[in-house]
Parts: C-alpha cells; sequence; structure tokens
C-alpha cells in the first residue's frame, strides 16, 4: 500500500498498543499540535497526537489562517533584523513592558527560523500580503504589510483517505455546499453576486468556472471540497507533512484521562474513547494543545455567564487536558478579559438545531454604509476597528446597557457587500428575514421601531453619522484613519474608504453579540513553552502551547495571527528544548 493511500488517522484507542512508548505524544491536533508533532518528526522522534473529537484542525481550521511572524517574510522595504526591532518596539508600545516581554523578544527571535525550517523541510509553504496592516496602524512600529503570513492553498487530494479528517470550514463563510474562496477570490465572488449582469462579473465567472466545476466533483467523490483554502489550507498543509515523514499517529475522539509523571521528565497517559481505554508513555514530552477554555468546565469559571452559543471557538476546545495539567503542578493565569473576542450574529441552526455563529471580521462592518448601535439606538463604538476591539467594546457597554447591539445598513451597502450571512446581491435576503435574522423596514424610524428603540433615535444617530460621512470624518470615534480601518473598507469609495452614508431604503438590522474566538488566559510557561509550577519552576517534560498556552500579547490583539503565529514558533521552541535535554 502506498504511503499516499495509507491513513495516519485511527479512530478507535483499540489501535492504539498498550504501554505504547513514544518519544512525543501531543494533546490536541489543531495547528499548535500539528506543528509540534511536525517539529518532533523532523528531529526523528516517534509522536503520537491524541484529539478529543472527530476532525483535525480545532479552531485554527475556521480561521483565516494568518500567522504573524515578523522578520520572517519583511516587507515595507525593510531588513528582517530591521522589521524584528521594529516590531518589538511596537508590542512595548501597543501591550507595555509587563511579565511577557521575555516571551515576545524570544518569539520576535525565533519566528524567522521556525518558518524557515518548514518551507525548507516540509509542504508547509506561506504567501505575504502586500496589505496586511497590524492593527494599531497609529502605534510607533506598526507595519502595513510582511508580517501576516498566509498558508497557500493546498490540493487536498495529496491527504489520501486523511481528507475527510480534516475540520470544514464555518458554514455560514461557504458557497455552493462547502466551498470556501481564498482571500484572493472573496472579491471575485462578490462582484458576481453583486452585478451578475456586469461584464467585471462575466470574467470573474469564467476564471471561476474550473474552481466551482472541481468542487462540485469533490462533493460526489469525497463528499467535500478538495482545495483547501485559508485555515483549512495551513491544517491540510500540516497533516500531509506528517503523512510524508512517517513518524506520526493520530487518534481521533480520544481524551486523556489520567496523568502521571514519571523519572526524568517522562509521563504517563491515560486515554479513552469511551469504549476502550489504553496507557502510553511521553518519555521526552507531553505537550498540551487542546485549544483552550472556551468549550469546557472552566469557561463558567472565566467567562461567567456568557452564553455558549455565542462562542465562534471550535467544539473540540474542551480543556479536558487542563485538570490534568494542574495535577502535575501546572498554574492557569488569567489576564486581560481572559479571551479573544469579535462581534458575531446568531444563524438559526438546520432543522431547529443550535444557532451557527457568523463572526463579523471583515466584510461589512468596516464598509460604506454600515453602522453599529446599541439597544437604544445610539452609536457607541468605532465599527472599523480591529474585532477584538470590537468585541471588547461590545462586552463593556452590554453589561452596562444591555445586548444586543445591532449592525445596521441600507440597501446599497447590503447589495455591494452582503450583510452577515447574507450575501452581496442580497444572496438569502428572504431566507434570513422568514428566520428571523434579519429584520428589514421602509425607514429608519420604523426600523426603530421594529427593534424596540425610543421614537426617532435611531433616524438621529444615522442623520450625524451621514454628515460625518459626507466629510470623510469620524470625530465621534475616529473611523478611516488608520490604514487598518481603510483597508477594511472600500478603496473605490471616496473621501473616506470606510465612511459612507445610509441614505437608500429599505434598511437592515442584525442583532450581534460580544462573541469569543480563542483563549487568552491559559497556562503559565517559560520562554521554552515548558508549564511552571506555582514557584515559577518549569515541570521536567510538560510544555503547554497554542490557545492552551497563556497568551504571549497579555490579553490583546496587535495584529492579524497573534494566536497562530505563537502557537508555531512555541513549537518549534518547545521541540527543540524536549529533544535537546532528552540527549
Amino acid at each position: 500500500m502506498t504511503q499516499r493511500k495509507r491513513s495516519i488517522v485511527v479512530t478507535s484507542v483499540r489501535d492504539i498498543p498498550e504501554d505504547g512508548e513514544y518519544d512525543v505524544v501531543v494533546l490536541g491536533a489543531g495547528a499548535a499540535g500539528l506543528a509540534a508533532a511536525l517539529f518532533a518528526g523532523l528531529r526523528g522522534a516517534r509522536v503520537l497526537i491524541v484529539e478529543s473529537s472527530e476532525h483535525i484542525g480545532g479552531t485554527s481550521a475556521l480561521t483565516a489562517g494568518t500567522l504573524w511572524l515578523p522578520g520572517a517574510h519583511p516587507a515595507d522595504g525593510r531588513p528582517a533584523e530591521e522589521d524584528r526591532r521594529l516590531a518589538g518596539r511596537y508590542l512595548e508600545r501597543a501591550l507595555g513592558d509587563d511579565s511577557l516581554t521575555h516571551l515576545r523578544e524570544r518569539f520576535l527571535g525565533e519566528a524567522a527560523e521556525a518558518v524557515a525550517l518548514l518551507e525548507r523541510r516540509t509542504l508547509v509553504s506561506f504567501v505575504r500580503r502586500d496589505h496586511h496592516p497590524d492593527y494599531l496602524g497609529s502605534v510607533e512600529g506598526a507595519a502595513v504589510s510582511g508580517r501576516a503570513l498566509e498558508a497557500v492553498d493546498f490540493d487536498g487530494r495529496l491527504l489520501g483517505p486523511d481528507l475527510r479528517f480534516v475540520r470544514p470550514p464555518l458554514r455560514n463563510f461557504t458557497i455552493l455546499g462547502g466551498l470556501a474562496p481564498g482571500r484572493d477570490e472573496v472579491r471575485r465572488y462578490s462582484v458576481i453576486a453583486a452585478r451578475p449582469v456586469s461584464r467585471e462579473a462575466l470574467v470573474n465567472a469564467v476564471t471561476a468556472l474550473p474552481r466551482v466545476v472541481r468542487h462540485l466533483v469533490d462533493l460526489l467523490v469525497y463528499r467535500r471540497t478538495s482545495r483547501l483554502t485559508l485555515g483549512n489550507a495551513l491544517i491540510g498543509r500540516l497533516l500531509a507533512s506528517l503523512r510524508r515523514l512517517g513518524t506520526a499517529r493520530v487518534v481521533v475522539n480520544a481524551e486523556p484521562v489520567e496523568l502521571a509523571r514519571g523519572p526524568g521528565g517522562a509521563h504517563t497517559v491515560k486515554i479513552t474513547d469511551g469504549r476502550a481505554t489504553r496507557t502510553v508513555r511521553a518519555a521526552r514530552a507531553l505537550i498540551s494543545a487542546t485549544g483552550g477554555f472556551s468549550r469546557g468546565v472552566r469557561r463558567t469559571e472565566v467567562l461567567g455567564d456568557l452564553p455558549l452559543e455565542w462562542s465562534a471557538v471550535a467544539g473540540s476546545a474542551k480543556a479536558t487536558a487542563h485538570s490534568l495539567l494542574e495535577s502535575a503542578g501546572a498554574v492557569f493565569g488569567r489576564q486581560g478579559t481572559d479571551a479573544f473576542w469579535a462581534p458575531v450574529s446568531l444563524t438559526p441552526g438546520r432543522h431547529g438545531g443550535k444557532p451557527d455563529p457568523y463572526p463579523h471580521f471583515a466584510l461589512d462592518r468596516g464598509k460604506p454604509g454600515f453602522v453599529i448601535v446599541d439597544r437604544l439606538g445610539r452609536r457607541y463604538l468605532n465599527e472599523a476597528s480591529p474585532y477584538h476591539v470590537v468585541g471588547e467594546r461590545m462586552l463593556a457597554h452590554g453589561e452596562r446597557d444591555g445586548l444586543p447591539s445591532y449592525l445596521i445598513a441600507d440597501h446599497r451597502a447590503v447589495m455591494r457587500y452582503g450583510i452577515g450571512a447574507v450575501r452581496p446581491g442580497g444572496w438569502g435576503t428572504r431566507r434570513r428575514l422568514r428566520d428571523g435574522y434579519l429584520t428589514r423596514a421602509r425607514d429608519l424610524d420604523d426600523l426603530g421601531d421594529r427593534l424596540g428603540m425610543p421614537p426617532g433615535r435611531l433616524r438621529e444617530t444615522v442623520r450625524r453619522f451621514n454628515t460625518f460621512a459626507g466629510q470623510g470624518k469620524d470625530p465621534d470615534f475616529g473611523r478611516g484613519d488608520d490604514p487598518y480601518q481603510r483597508g477594511l473598507g472600500d478603496a473605490r469609495h471616496r473621501p473616506n474608504p470606510s465612511l459612507g452614508s445610509l441614505t437608500r431604503p429599505p434598511f437592515y438590522a442584525v442583532r450581534i453579540f460580544p462573541g469569543d474566538i480563542g483563549s487568552a488566559s491559559g497556562f503559565v510557561t517559560d520562554e521554552n513553552a515548558r508549564a511552571l509550577d506555582a514557584g515559577g519552576r518549569p515541570i521536567d517534560g510538560l510544555y503547554v502551547l497554542g490557545s492552551d498556552m497563556r497568551s504571549i500579547m497579555g490579553g490583546g490583539y496587535p495584529g492579524p495571527g497573534i494566536t497562530l503565529g505563537p502557537a508555531i514558533v512555541f513549537a518549534y521552541l518547545a521541540v527543540e528544548d524536549a529533544l535537546t535535554r532528552s540527549g
């Protein structure tokens, strides 16, 4: 049987030998866990990956797959060392000088080497975006391009039978039953949807036709698309690289239930899938990368009564290993608002199931013709701020004045850009009106009445906003004042790409909530991702990565990919440290 046909994934714990010994055992098969397994495999180590869900990829597979990696592929006319220095200055100005500064310095110093190793010896490959700004453009050291990298699209057919295990992208970000457009394709499909009879739409349709035909064939053959983009591309490349090395196995639907610490940093882990149990030994390192606390028992302790349905984190982030880590002496550290945030709307689930969150990252709220108001019809934030900032401010405002907030748009904006789960061109409007996701009214007073706002309040708020839009300047909240915010808008719109008036009826509204998109709080580690005990001492052989690890950004969100970038770099550092220490 060829390597292409052979699967490295097993679906039953029974297929794992009892008392099997591995150099490295990794808990969690998201980007951090897969990267750690891959770096270990490059050193010749034998690896077992234990994944609690039926899918590989975690929340990473649901994201844009962006990694913030200063100095790895520098742009803005700077050499790599200069970019790292300026990035350090940027983080210092944006986040302050705190107890995590040494971790950020370690990250900046090793990012380029980690990326170079992946690109030199594996199937992982990145592309740099010419315009992908840091989120705090007014802060000294911010860059417009070069620090945010994305995985190159990947042919999932190279995964053979393991393609079916890759976690599908968010349904609300796909078309035609699962096709996830890459960043370069989004505008192409938007033009086709918004202006289907235009010459530009015809040109784009011809260009897109082979992609669509392949996707439809994939649905018949694989029951999913095989061309992987964004976060799926990153996961696909990591998994394909592991398959090629042949040094790792992945067991899905399995959870750790016991952890025992042995001599020399070795750990014994008992895992189960509910039907069978096996005990395995991690001879050199046990690495926890289970995706954070967002979907686990710790959620209420950390986030209080914030509804779980608002979370855009993958269901596999159950924190199943957290109690085991604490029993081994690891310390969970809290910081910031504990999580990373984005405004989310909730589309009704299929057949009466749970609602699906739609994170409003970039496709609507910062475009001309949109405004966010609270339940009383008042504007209270900069709609084009980074999604984490918007989510934090929604959270704070909601604690004081209640939720939900509303994303408001006029007809022209909805036709050009869509609104949430409604596509450009208004595709899906009738369905979303029927299921209550979308509210539509003939004028702003009518819309305000339908949303239960004080009479005339929404109309007055929009009138004031329209005045600012005409002037191209927002004195209330500074919308459109930096490169990130202008990039979130529409470059064709003048005088400010982000500011456009709401004047053309009918008017639309979508309810939005502050939804968590990842964990900021997590286990305390040293600069090699070793878990620390209550006395600040490293625990031999125990490492924590990704969202299980306390964010090195201190709860801040200074740029795109500040979760995945450190996840990859500290995976590299953890493996290097573990295998070097153990000889």
